[in-house]
């Protein structure tokens, strides 16, 4: 016999799904179970409960019934008393021989200092943290697109731009590119250098610069006001 028995929540979950007419009978069959080793009688949906919570409620007296002995005596490491224990003698002729390292085992090295590693940590994050180092992103052909519009550059082909860039790695010559933006703004420019309508006459309104002969028309005009 047992004064109290430890009640789960997983029992009361179990038993709370149970019929309303059921509930009943598996809380009083885990109960004198576990007061007083009671096994149902009566089977039933209730029986499933009781088997369920039956093997916890054995370790649970099995530990309590340990307790009440005084649990597990200590294992005292003595010699058996029909042995005599031996005692190790020095040989007086023999020096005390000394273990060295292997020579194939690598010195272990002394781990460091909880300060040092934190030290080591601050100067990663300065490392980090210098805006002298800027790492270069490609951009997408969306970036590229809305950079032409920014600046104007209706007339350059993006397509271009981003295969030519792309195939060769984003490469400036032989070094790796670091501002994507400046490519844009040099290959702008080439591409406008490079189309045919773009001459270095009258700019003014972007008409082409005609050949005219300025002592002709002047004659004429003369000639046309005097008469």
């Amino acid at each position: 016999m047992r004064e109290s028995v430890v009640f789960y929540r997983s029992f009361a979950e179990a038993i709370k799904a149970l019929p309303k007419e059921e509930q009943l009978k598996a809380l009083w069959a885990v109960i004198n179970y576990g007061l007083d080793g009671v096994i149902p009688e009566e089977h039933g949906v209730h029986t499933a409960i009781f088997l369920m919570a039956k093997p916890q409620i054995d370790a649970n007296n099995k530990r309590y019934q340990n307790g009440t002995k005084g649990g597990r005596p200590v294992t005292k490491d003595k010699p058996n008393d029909n042995q005599d224990e031996t005692k190790p003698k020095a040989n007086d002729n023999q020096e005390i021989t000394k273990e060295e390292p292997n020579q194939n085992q690598d010195k272990t090295k002394a781990e460091p200092k909880e300060k040092d590693n934190v030290k080591e940590k601050e100067k990663v994050k300065v490392k980090d943290n210098d805006n002298s180092v800027v790492r270069f992103t490609a951009p997408t052909k969306q970036d590229v697109m809305d950079y032409c519009q920014e600046k104007g550059y209706t007339d350059v082909d993006v397509e271009r731009f981003m295969n030519y860039y792309t195939s060769n790695g984003w490469m400036v010559g032989k070094n790796k590119m670091k501002d994507w933006k400046a490519a844009m703004r040099n290959w702008a420019r080439k591409d406008m250098a490079a189309k045919p309508n773009n001459t270095n006459g009258n700019r003014f309104c972007n008409f082409e610069q005609r050949n005219y002969d300025y002592d002709a028309l002047e004659k004429n005009l003369l000639r046309k006001g005097s008469g």
